[in-house]
């Protein structure tokens, strides 16, 4: 179905002169009046079109949420267009396996087709997560913010970068030249000293209400 521009045959960014223009040529164009008997029907459901496009282009307020509801539509349709694609390579990838099966069996050994067959499943994955990658890239250009779920996965990754940088850490404090650089610097920068206190007190109050309990 094409869009209220397409209707008014204008671009998307054009401006309420543009927009005003287009539709008196249109509606001078296609007014039943000036059309041929046989063509008034048609001309006169053009027309109910070109009027409600203009209708709803020509107010910002309309325009604004008619440009939201396209942009939500759009993404819908690409999201829609890649699942089914995705479901195309599956559905392409099984004959693939299939075939080497019959025709290889005397070459290949069960494991060499689970081999294979994690190839295609890693080739499907990586092709997932570039269009996950762009898809999110689309959507911060227009503007929106991305929110992850937090999952099990995204959990272990947080834990597991937190430990590092508490070891890393440790190993800076314990190291005898980089320890006296540290304390220096908490010694001599007030700021960070009270930052640090705050933040040693806060944990040793969470230590003694965990211990507090058992």
């Amino acid at each position: 179905m094409k869009t209220l521009y397409e209707l008014l045959e204008v671009s998307e960014t054009a401006s309420k002169e543009i927009i005003e223009k287009a539709y008196k040529v249109l509606a001078k164009k296609y007014h039943p009046d000036l059309q041929k008997e046989e063509d008034k029907e048609k001309a006169e459901h053009k027309m109910k079109e070109i009027n409600e496009a203009y209708e709803i282009l020509s107010d910002d307020e309309k325009r604004k949420n008619y440009d939201e509801e396209l942009k939500i539509k759009r993404q819908q349709e690409e999201i829609k267009k890649n699942q089914t694609q995705n479901s195309q390579t599956q559905n392409n990838s099984e004959p693939y396996i299939n075939n080497i099966k019959q025709t290889n069996k005397q070459e290949h050994t069960q494991e060499d087709l689970e081999k294979i067959k994690q190839k295609i499943n890693e080739i499907q994955n990586e092709y997932q997560q570039k269009y996950q990658q762009a898809y999110e890239g689309y959507l911060r250009s227009l503007g929106y913010k991305i929110k992850y779920k937090w999952t099990w996965k995204r959990f272990k990754e947080l834990l597991k970068t937190i430990l590092i940088m508490v070891i890393i850490f440790l190993l800076i404090w314990f190291f005898p030249p980089t320890h006296k650089i540290l304390v220096d610097f908490y010694e001599s920068n007030a700021i960070i000293k009270t930052i640090i206190d705050i933040i040693s007190k806060l944990f040793e109050g969470i230590w003694n209400a965990i211990c507090s309990f058992f």
